[in-house]
């Protein structure tokens, strides 16, 4: 296939894509949420997304989001079944605890007392709730921890300040933050600032065990030439590329719709899985389309990310988006490493299992590209 067809193929699907129906938005699975600390009280501040707060919807991975407009056209029962599920689910997701010990806490609805009332209101018609944590403040030394319990596939976000600085700190399931360190006085204690709070696990988590696209990708790139220079070199190329275009979309620079870079992710795959077959050479043409193809992957995980940092500060995203890149290459060089004690036993088979395996590569990079394209409800992939 060459580069032209390539071009023109893609150009295709972008007509096609722009005369497809569009998608209403997926819900946000995770917590964003602002810590303060008052005299009267320890608060944290967010807007919940209605969908992942009720358990009809929230079961439902990558389920669309609820429109604002629709619900807030729901009857007097129905918001009152809105706001007794959203308490039982951060009561289910979170918990406080300070100096190891468990904290009583209360959640209130501030949209519930607006006249008339009103959800936030959100560019792309989602129905988010306001909710406000609130903690009775403890007197004496002791760290204020949040304690996360969401499903695999979500995070925790949390922003503080702490030392005149705000701290943006991300936690997985299972994870805390530390929220607060008081001394005897009563007076906080300046903690030391995470540069990278959780963002490279939340890095590496996205590629292993959530990227299969990605993961599918960097097996192509072993599978030309498995050996370690070569590999980390395109490992570093790729992880520059896809850093700049997910630093471009998370500070709003560019933005190119989601479904059309899903579609060319996975031709991205096909191609690799393609051209595997026709060559055996690493020159200076796959360099280039390893660079060109990290662009396009960072875009992708720009439509994961730039949900989860839009509520924060432009200020303070370096420290997320350095971390969230250090664990997607992390992730990568362990997907090499794997692929290297695989190979090690069958390496008298290594250039069968190099065709062999890059057929597969390309075969799920282009059913991969159909069904993103025709079918993007399918639960294939």
């Amino acid at each position: 296939m060459s580069g032209m067809r390539f071009i023109r193929w893609c150009g295709f699907l972008v007509c096609l894509l722009n005369f497809a129906p569009s998608l209403r938005a997926h819900q946000v699975a995770s917590v964003e949420l602002e810590f303060r600390k008052l005299d009267a009280e320890w608060s944290l501040a967010g807007e919940m997304d209605v969908a992942y707060m009720l358990p009809e919807t929230r079961k439902i991975p990558g389920g669309p989001a609820l429109s604002r407009q629709a619900v807030m056209r729901s009857s007097a029962a129905e918001f009152e079944r809105i706001r007794r599920e959203t308490e039982a689910t951060l009561r289910m997701l979170l918990r406080f605890t300070f100096g190891g010990k468990e904290l009583p806490w209360r959640i209130e609805f501030p949209d519930f007392k607006k006249t008339p009332f009103a959800l936030p209101e959100e560019a792309g018609d989602v129905a988010l709730l306001s909710v406000h944590l609130v903690i009775d403040p403890v007197v004496g030394a002791g760290d204020l921890q949040i304690h996360w319990s969401g499903e695999q596939e979500t995070e925790l976000i949390v922003m503080s300040q702490n030392g005149g600085d705000e701290n943006v700190v991300s936690a997985l399931p299972g994870g805390q933050i530390m929220l607060l360190k008081q001394v005897d006085s009563g007076k906080s204690a300046v903690t030391e600032k995470p540069l990278t709070g959780g963002w490279v696990q939340m890095g590496f988590h996205h590629v292993l065990p959530k990227g299969l696209d990605h993961l599918l990708f960097i097996i192509g790139l072993f599978l030309l030439l498995p050996k370690w220079r070569p590999l980390m070199g395109q490992s570093l190329l790729f992880t520059v590329a896809h850093s700049i275009t997910l630093a471009l979309a998370v500070f709003s620079v560019i933005h190119v719709p989601s479904r059309l870079v899903e579609v060319l992710i996975a031709v991205s795959i096909a191609w690799i899985g393609i051209e595997n077959l026709v060559t055996r050479r690493l020159g200076m043409q796959r360099l280039v389309l390893v660079f060109c193809f990290g662009l396009l992957h960072g875009l992708g995980f720009a439509s994961v990310l730039a949900e989860k940092l839009g509520g924060i500060p432009r200020a303070q995203l370096v420290g997320p988006l350095l971390g969230f890149n250090v664990g997607v290459e992390l992730a990568q060089v362990s997907i090499l490493a794997t692929a290297f004690l695989v190979l090690w036993p069958l390496r008298k088979w290594t250039a069968q299992l190099q065709t062999a395996g890059s057929v597969l590569v390309a075969l799920a990079g282009l059913v991969w590209a159909v069904q993103r394209t025709f079918f993007p409800a399918s639960p294939i992939f």
